[in-house]
């Protein structure tokens, strides 16, 4: 299904941990086992377990002072990204776009280091122009209604977990490898292994893509890129309130 395999591209471990997206009617838990991380998500959590700092041991922590230099582009593409819902509004996208080009053509290199631990750890999609996501946002998925789409990365094991959640639990997920590329900030990705998480089953699928995202701006909440396709996406961290 190329809507399905489109789809899983579009999110893009760390110690056992609690997620949760306020965002969210589902909690996330990203468990690390020894080969793989796996992602799973509970029918119920309490809220004191999902308290616990989402930034906890991260390789080694944010950076103190972020060398993306915040400006007035990224207040207001953050607030027009939280009036989107999800990209699904997208009468102000044109604006959007424009502010992330002006932000690709200013951004400077920043480095090996400083990048990966911008990138690491897990992400929820505020907005994008994907067409797969956008279609699955707005139509659900053999009658699942959708929840949001994002992943977890880890750039120190070069492993990531994207996947696009449904509001009874079902979702379609995609593992891969991932690495940096200082030019443009770049990210290059490839997947693995696509499937269907429904009803209780998994269905594994054929799925081999690749690609990259140019980070044009991160910091310890938000992260904004384009992609290899022309595809542009703002990210928030789980616990950064969605509107």
């Amino acid at each position: 299904n190329g809507r399905v395999q489109r789809a899983a591209i579009a999110g893009l471990g760390t110690k056992r941990r609690m997620l949760h997206d306020p965002g969210s009617s589902s909690p996330l838990i990203f468990q690390e086992r020894r080969h793989r991380s796996v992602l799973r998500m509970p029918t119920t959590v309490s809220r004191e377990v999902m308290a616990g700092s989402l930034f906890e041991g991260f390789a080694g922590g944010l950076l103190s002072k972020p060398p993306f230099m915040s400006n007035g582009r990224v207040t207001q593409l953050i607030k027009l990204a939280k009036q989107s819902d999800r990209g699904r509004i997208s009468q102000r996208n044109e604006e959007m776009k424009r502010l992330v080009d002006e932000l690709r053509a200013s951004m400077q290199p920043i480095g090996e280091e400083k990048l990966k631990k911008l990138v690491n750890g897990s992400w929820v999609e505020m907005w994008t122009t994907e067409e797969a996501v956008l279609s699955l946002a707005n139509k659900g998925f053999l009658g699942s209604t959708f929840d949001y789409a994002g992943g977890s990365i880890n750039m120190y094991e070069d492993k990531f977990t994207n996947i696009v959640a449904f509001q009874n639990g079902n979702s379609i997920e995609a593992d891969g490898v991932i690495k940096i590329d200082e030019e443009n900030n770049r990210v290059s990705f490839r997947f693995n292994i696509a499937k269907i998480k429904f009803g209780g089953f998994t269905i594994p699928l054929p799925f081999s893509a690749g690609g990259f995202i140019d980070n044009v701006y991160a910091d310890e909440k938000y992260r904004i890129g384009i992609d290899s396709r022309g595809d542009y996406r703002v990210y928030r961290r789980p616990n950064v309130p969605a509107n």
